[in-house]
């Protein structure tokens, strides 16, 4: 006979869109909050532990240092996790990743997921380039004079982050598509960073991803 609430556990993996402190004023409008209260609203026999693992500022070499300590150690049903966005420091080079690095850290963080933990995978936001402080950072010029801007040059690693998701079959939010009709609705005032709406917006994909995956996994117990 079953007993109690059910219990899981979803980690959070990424820099500060993943870590969702910047954009919004009240604590609750924070993405994973509104994410918490969805889910556990549609799923009323389950308890859900959101394990927030994201450290903003930091690249994804910087991020798999301590993905023992921000993931694995809580034993995750789900772990939501977006590549990149930190990657290509060009005012501090030592931090930018070499050649093939980015493939083997997301094969790495792949590997060492339990293979009970379900991934999904998150697509960086669009970036406003005209708001962003790298448009007129001096480091910068050469790169933006290449690539176009900020948001041009960050589309190399979705690319990656997209082939990575499908070659191993991560659902999706696509952060970046879903936003681009009108990023400037979606982003803050500093180009990157998401507003209220940008927040909301992630939530609601989030859910849709996750509800789909409780369901598959036996947890629809409201009929809904």
């Amino acid at each position: 006979m079953a007993w109690g609430m059910r219990n899981i556990v979803i980690t959070l993996f990424g820099s500060s869109i993943m870590e969702g402190r910047i954009g919004v004023e009240n604590v609750s409008d924070r993405y994973y909050m509104i994410l918490q209260r969805k889910l556990s609203e549609r799923f009323p026999e389950v308890c859900f532990s959101i394990v927030n693992g994201a450290v903003g500022g930091w690249s994804t070499r910087e991020l798999m240092k301590i993905y023992n300590d921000s993931v694995l150690k809580y034993s995750p049903d789900y772990c939501v996790v977006m590549f990149g966005a930190n990657n290509n420091d060009l005012t501090q080079p030592e931090r930018i990743l070499t050649e093939g690095e980015l493939d083997r850290l997301m094969i790495d963080f792949q590997n060492r997921l339990p293979e009970s933990c379900q991934r999904v995978g998150v697509v960086l936001n669009p970036i406003i380039n005209e708001r962003h402080w790298v448009t007129t950072h001096p480091a910068y010029q050469d790169a933006i004079k290449k690539f176009g801007g900020l948001n041009e040059m960050l589309e190399p690693e979705r690319g990656k982050a997209r082939a990575f998701y499908m070659v191993n079959d991560y659902p999706v939010v696509d952060l970046a598509k879903l936003m681009s009709k009108d990023p400037a609705r979606y982003i803050c005032d500093d180009g990157i960073h998401l507003s209220p709406e940008g927040h909301k917006l992630f939530a609601d994909a989030l859910f849709g991803v996750l509800e789909q995956l409780l369901i598959r996994n036996g947890h629809d117990t409201n009929g809904k």
